[in-house]
């Protein structure tokens, strides 16, 4: 989910950068940064943590969801009433959907904001090097210069 996120969320920013140059190639040699975003979601150690984290927090739900879906089962087997049944299922659907979108609403803030330091770093790096537009490596079949690495040193000197 997170590296999906940010993989479109870097080729919507490399889209946008590329319809905003005005200036011809013929006019002025542009200098073309690519960055690759399956190594830096690798590679960056705050992106790796966050994926550890939500995939902690899954598991642990998804534990949950287990343990109550067992129970409804106990209670099936148990001849409980429909209404019985019917009653139990609501009762654990109230109890697991705040869990549910507490983990969904915390995997998106830590998902921005890994994304949020990523195009951070791109941007200054982008300056640094004088460079004019920043496309996805994977986008790119040849050609433009590869800031990746800076980009991931950018990315670890940072500050959480």
């Amino acid at each position: 989910m997170l590296k999906s996120r940010l993989q479109l969320v870097l080729v919507l920013c490399a889209l946008s950068c590329s319809i905003c140059l005005t200036v011809s190639a013929e006019e002025k040699s542009i200098l073309i940064g690519v960055v690759d975003s399956k190594e830096i979601l690798e590679k960056y150690s705050r992106a790796k943590a966050v994926l550890a984290e939500i995939v902690k927090e899954e598991a642990a739900l998804n534990k949950k969801f287990q343990e109550k879906r067992a129970q409804l089962e106990a209670a099936r087997k148990a001849n409980k009433t429909e209404t019985e049944i019917q009653l139990l299922t609501e009762q654990i659907r109230t109890e697991l959907e705040p869990s549910a979108k507490k983990l969904e609403s915390d995997s998106a803030a830590k998902s921005k904001e890994v994304e949020t330091n990523v195009k951070a770093a791109i941007e200054k790096i982008r300056k640094k090097n004088k460079i004019e537009l920043v496309l996805l490596k994977e986008a790119v079949l040849s050609g433009g210069t590869d800031i990746t690495a800076e980009v991931l040193k950018e990315l670890e000197t940072q500050k959480p």
